[in-house]
């Protein structure tokens, strides 16, 4: 098979560099004396400091001093042994990461990084410094007018988006400027293929003005497509759905012997359509039964897996036939009748349903393997299915004022039917700053941040022969020479060690096996063992600012972590399950270093559950009427300064 090749600032050309935003790429091998690397920045903005570390290679300690035009913003002491640093213990890990961030700067800021060794000490460090603010000075504006849009929200605007956007390319970058507050019908093929309106690949220095307008997608189709891209910037838009991949339907009856539920569905949706859905996707509905009379909220709902709709005496009241099990779903032994019963001793009012043939079917914005990329001033009103994909980037990606929340939620229920921010393998931290989603109408997790391990198959010398972890993946494009892994034993309690992967080789006549070559090994290690490639674990990733409410038939929206240094700044989590995942099902590894400060956790139905964690930091954080739970293996969880109200029990 054609294997996608990695993609890091060592892979790309100098110009790819420079859109990239790459100020700075230091691998300093080993050194025994002060050394200090020093940047003046030609553009203000955002910087930051990426697959970042320091290794201490003898006796004694490093300390790293960052500072901001001689003033300091940062330290960080590395010591050979970890157990003489406060906070750090002898099973830590054996070097110390120092990924940061650098916001608001002007332009002619110094930026120094110095390492101060005490005493005659050998140590080693690495890092990407990077511009994460798109910069689009001197470009050209492209108006999509010129190229034949009209915006009048009849229209199929499809092929004179896809101009302006050629136009852009085969001029090396422009500013696409759309009019303001005018609706751009976006249709293009009506065969299910799903197309998208910016599609983005291999680019760079691109920015889409929206000036408040608005994109009407027809399902399956998403605004986006962002592949092996750099600088680029989508801003000022409203999305939204015409016709909906959902309709939702007032319940007449459910019938537990027959297996059905019936519906009258109202005029705002079109007419249902009927038969068996022939898509490849799991094909459910879900159950919806108010907290009491005329809410819009939910807490006992239920996923109904549908096997087909047939019209009863009206066009308008249709009849859901229910499968016997989760069909399609990775849980397809999971029976339904039960769920059906729940539903109507809940006293259901209404279902949603996915439209036949566009419901749980793409509608994804995605960006993936690109750098310096930012979305801001978006509203998606619905999304088919997944909302961001956000998978393998190799530089900084930012989400500021990017909001999902529906245009009636006094009616409806539904804004996606799967995942929010749906983040994987990033080597930069995410941005998600100021953004708003209706997350109890999301009916998957609104954020799930994750990497995957891998396991040790055999070991010979320095060489380690790997199976793929979850669902066969091997993810060999997120391997790039350099990177640091952790191994630990096949439960993830005990670290093994550290060591640093200088080759790669893949075994293609093979679905799962693969072989990584190292520095050297940490001693001990054992088949079955886990592996982690810690330079895609989202380090960085910072939420702030941010919003979830309690609308829709979801008993709450929720969050998963499988990744380190995730953190979270002023969010309100309303309705909310805040999750540490560790589930072995999933291949994932346990969390590390997530810090939450100054969040509020409310709301029905809201929980904070940890599953394994290592490290998790609370500080100033309030819960309302919730309680913390710490089912299994919780290290290192830590809250300061934070209260609770209305509960029994603390933690």
């Amino acid at each position: 098979k054609n294997l996608p090749v990695a993609i890091s600032y060592e892979t790309m050309t100098e110009s790819e560099r420079v859109e990239a935003g790459l100020v700075a790429a230091v691998d300093s091998g080993k050194l025994t004396e002060a050394k200090s690397w020093s940047y003046t920045l030609k553009q203000g903005g955002d910087y930051q400091l990426g697959t970042a570390w320091v290794e201490v290679l003898s006796a004694g300690e490093v300390e790293i001093v960052m500072t901001l035009n001689g003033k300091v913003v940062k330290t960080v002491t590395a010591s050979n042994d970890p157990s003489k640093v406060k906070g750090r213990t002898s099973d830590d890990f054996g070097f110390f990461r120092l990924e940061s961030r650098f916001e608001g700067l002007a332009p002619g800021s110094r930026i120094e990084i110095k390492a101060v060794p005490s005493g005659d000490v050998a140590y080693r460090l690495a890092f990407h410094f990077v511009s994460t603010t798109p910069d689009f000075t001197g470009l050209k504006v492209l108006n999509v007018a010129d190229y034949g849009a009209v915006g009048d929200g009849l229209t199929d605007d499809m092929a004179a988006i896809h101009k302006a956007v050629a136009a852009a390319k085969a001029a090396g970058g422009a500013i696409i400027r759309f009019e303001k507050e005018k609706h751009y019908r976006v249709i293009g093929k009506d065969d299910l293929t799903y197309e998208v309106a910016f599609e983005l690949f291999d680019t760079a220095n691109i920015k889409i003005e929206g000036h408040g307008s608005t994109i009407i997608l027809h399902p399956p189709d998403g605004l986006a497509k962002i592949q092996r891209s750099r600088n680029i910037q989508i801003d000022g838009l409203f999305v939204d759905y015409d016709p909906l991949p959902y309709y939702q339907g007032k319940v007449t009856e459910i019938n537990i012997e027959k297996m059905t539920v019936d519906l009258v569905v109202p005029e705002r949706y079109p007419v249902p359509l009927t038969g068996k859905c022939e898509s490849k996707s799991p094909y459910f509905a879900r159950s919806f039964a108010p907290d009491h009379p005329g809410a819009r909220t939910s807490h006992k709902t239920q996923s109904i897996y549908i096997d087909s709709v047939t019209a009863l005496d009206d066009p308008r009241h249709v009849r859901l036939h229910v499968g016997q099990a989760a069909k399609g779903s990775d849980f397809a032994h999971r029976t339904m009748k039960p769920r059906l019963i729940a539903a109507k001793k809940a006293g259901a009012t209404e279902f949603i349903v996915p439209h036949k043939e566009y419901g749980h079917r793409d509608g994804l914005t995605s960006i993936l393997r690109s750098a310096r990329i930012k979305f801001s001033n978006v509203r998606y009103y619905v999304v088919p299915y997944f909302w961001m994909q956000v998978k393998g980037n190799s530089g900084p990606v930012t989400f500021e004022n990017v909001d999902l929340k529906m245009k009636h939620p006094e009616t409806e229920l539904l804004a996606s039917w799967r995942d929010g921010f749906h983040i994987k393998n990033a080597r930069f931290g995410t941005l998600i700053d100021g953004c708003d989603m209706d997350g109890a109408a999301q009916y998957d997790d609104t954020f799930a941040i994750y990497t995957r391990i891998h396991n040790v198959v055999s070991q010979e010398s320095n060489t380690l022969t790997m199976d793929a972890g979850f669902r066969d993946h091997k993810d060999l494009h997120t391997w790039v020479k350099g990177d640091w892994v952790s191994i630990w034993n096949k439960d993830q309690t005990h670290l093994r060690g550290m060591a640093r992967m200088v080759a790669l080789q893949n075994v293609p006549e093979s679905e799962k096996r693969f072989h990584l070559t190292f520095e050297q090994l940490p001693s001990g290690i054992e088949p079955g063992d886990v592996v982690i490639n810690d330079e895609v674990l989202n380090r960085g990733t910072l939420i702030r600012n941010c919003t979830t409410s309690s609308t829709g038939a979801g008993p709450y929206a929720s969050t998963r972590f499988r990744a380190s240094d995730i953190r979270f700044e002023n969010t309100r989590f309303e309705s909310f399950h805040f999750k540490t995942e560790f589930n072995p099902f999933w291949g994932t590894p346990r969390s590390r270093g997530v810090s939450v400060k100054e969040c509020t956790f409310g709301g029905p139905r809201t929980m904070v559950t940890l599953s394994s964690p290592i490290g998790v930091h609370f500080e100033d954080c309030h819960f309302d009427g919730v309680t913390v739970v710490a089912p299994s293996k919780a290290e290192k969880v830590v809250f300061r300064d934070s209260s609770w109200s209305n509960v029994s029990k603390m933690i």
